[in-house]
């Protein structure tokens, strides 16, 4: 896996914007409250002191904002293979049969019937072939 970091500033155009909550309190001031940063909150006289008294509070935390890429490498399947290419060739009957013996599973597919559908103990003298 492969992490990236961008700096986002340099791919997003030069503003931000910033949806701010406006409330009006019982002693007269205006409270203003960054949405996207709840606790980011200051007091003004009025609407445009709140708001900017909200600016200073946000620039001093000198904010940085990034996008992370996240790479992985690309899970292969053996068995999608094999069932995709004889999906055009032939029936159902030749996918099990390329199938057969890619996997590890118990010889008999019911070895366990009765613990999955009565709650019986499982059988643990289960051949693998």
């Amino acid at each position: 896996m492969i992490l990236a970091i961008k700096n986002a500033l340099s791919t997003i155009a030069p503003k931000l914007t910033y949806d701010v909550l406006l409330e009006n309190q019982e002693d007269g001031t205006v409270k203003a409250t960054l949405l996207s940063l709840p606790e980011c909150q200051s007091l003004g006289a009025n609407k445009e002191e709140a708001l900017n008294n909200l600016i200073q509070l946000f620039q001093t935390r000198k904010p940085e904002i990034v996008t992370l890429e996240i790479e992985h490498s690309a899970t292969t399947y053996p068995c999608k293979e094999i069932s995709e290419k004889h999906h055009h060739e032939g029936n159902a009957w030749d996918v099990l049969e390329a199938l057969t013996g890619t996997i590890e599973a118990p010889s008999n597919w019911s070895i366990q019937h009765d613990f999955y559908l009565y709650g019986t103990p499982k059988y643990d003298n289960e051949i693998r072939e």
